[in-house]
């Protein structure tokens, strides 16, 4: 009995940290990305609402290795974050979105795993999936931001502010496929990259999805 129930407290916990994550990264995106400016007050509820994805991602990375994840992905980015409020250097942003982007990567590495392991398909796991569809557009954005840093305006065609939140958009509208055309990749990396997550948006879809699909069928006839 003992071992029943950590078994369905740890479900319990790890289905309250796919939904939290999901509707962090939700807000995240669609809301304190593109509405908040570039002023003090914005990146100061920038930092607020990072340092809250961060943390919601933890449960799934730590294990037995708490300590030293929390000083990895939690304490020195948000003294990155705090040193880029203060001095305002482009290499600061650029390292901060370096960071996000390994994060994004190592994060969705896990929960793909999580996600098609054995088993059935619940809410959960498609949770999982749409968490890695978001956290790829997210990293996305954040790369095209970093090659505009590194290579300023030919980099790019149509940018109106140059923010984040210009890229996150251009991010989403390339992982759906559906380019309005109205930013242009001129840059070769901008270019390779834009390719790089058009697959992604297509392939994820199809591919992915349709393996829950079969994992759920394939459970079923074995019951």
């Amino acid at each position: 009995m003992k071992k029943i129930s950590e078994r369905l407290t740890n479900i319990w916990k790890e289905r309250q940290s796919f939904t939290f994550l999901l509707i962090v990264l939700l807000i995240y995106i669609f809301i304190v990305v593109p509405f908040l400016n570039e002023r003090l007050t914005g990146r100061l509820l920038f930092i607020v609402f990072y340092i809250i994805f961060l943390s919601s991602g933890i449960h799934f990375l730590a294990k037995k290795r708490i300590t030293g994840v929390i000083l990895i992905f939690i304490i020195a980015p948000f003294l990155v974050l705090v040193s880029e409020i203060f001095f305002e250097l482009p290499w600061l942003t650029l390292v901060v979105d370096l960071f996000i982007i390994l994060y994004c990567i190592w994060l969705g590495f896990v929960i793909l795993r999580r996600t098609f392991s054995k088993g059935h398909i619940t809410l959960n796991r498609v949770q999982g999936a749409i968490i890695v569809y978001l956290l790829s557009g997210f990293a996305f954005g954040l790369l095209y931001h970093g090659i505009y840093l590194l290579n300023g305006l030919s980099s790019f065609k149509g940018l109106v502010n140059f923010h984040r939140a210009e890229f996150m958009y251009f991010s989403f509208t390339t992982l759906t496929t559906l380019g309005f055309g109205d930013i242009i990749p001129v840059n070769i990396f901008a270019r390779l990259c834009t390719n790089l997550e058009a697959l992604n948006g297509q392939l994820y879809p199809a591919i992915l999805i349709a393996r829950l699909v079969s994992m759920e069928l394939t459970s079923t006839k074995n019951e």
